[in-house]
């Protein structure tokens, strides 16, 4: 299997050609959609099972009961991240892009995305918000969340 794919000595493999991500048709679920709702509406949402609230919104809960849709306010905190330099052909990007795993403290699990901020300030623990692109730009789809920012201390 590694041959034509070309897994390199680190276990990474990297696949030919472009991926269509654009292209393709993602079918989101009563709760998915309750999502794209409320990020139209400048919201992120989850789903509450019992004590528990899991972001994104799950379809069913771990306990298969039932699960309700509920606002997710956060604070939200970096708890993983990535600093990336280089574009998939290797080129060297203007700027660095930071990515990180966001967690809500108000809920398990978490968002990928953009965070805004220099990489040399990053760092885990680190309290961010998201913003949103201006209400008439949204579609509902989770680059309605054009990054997030890092909380100025006291606010």
């Amino acid at each position: 299997m590694a041959g034509q794919w070309g897994k390199n000595p680190w276990g990474v493999y990297k696949f030919p050609g472009k991926m269509e991500v654009e292209k393709y048709v993602y079918t989101p679920g009563l709760h998915g959609l309750e999502m794209a709702k409320a990020l139209k509406e400048g919201r992120i949402v989850g789903t509450k099972c019992g004590e528990t609230v899991y972001v994104p919104p799950t379809t069913l809960c771990p306990d298969f009961g039932e699960g309700k849709v509920v606002e997710v306010s956060g604070p939200w905190y970096v708890d993983a991240y990535t600093v990336i330099r280089e574009s998939l052909e290797g080129e060297k990007l203007e700027e660095p892009v930071v990515i990180a795993l966001l967690v809500p403290e108000d809920a398990e699990g978490g968002l990928i995305h953009y965070v805004k901020a220099e990489p040399e300030e990053v760092f885990i623990g680190m309290m961010v918000e998201p913003v949103f692109r201006p209400a008439e730009e949204r579609k509902g789809t989770i680059t309605d969340i054009m990054y997030f920012r890092p909380v100025p201390e006291g606010a």
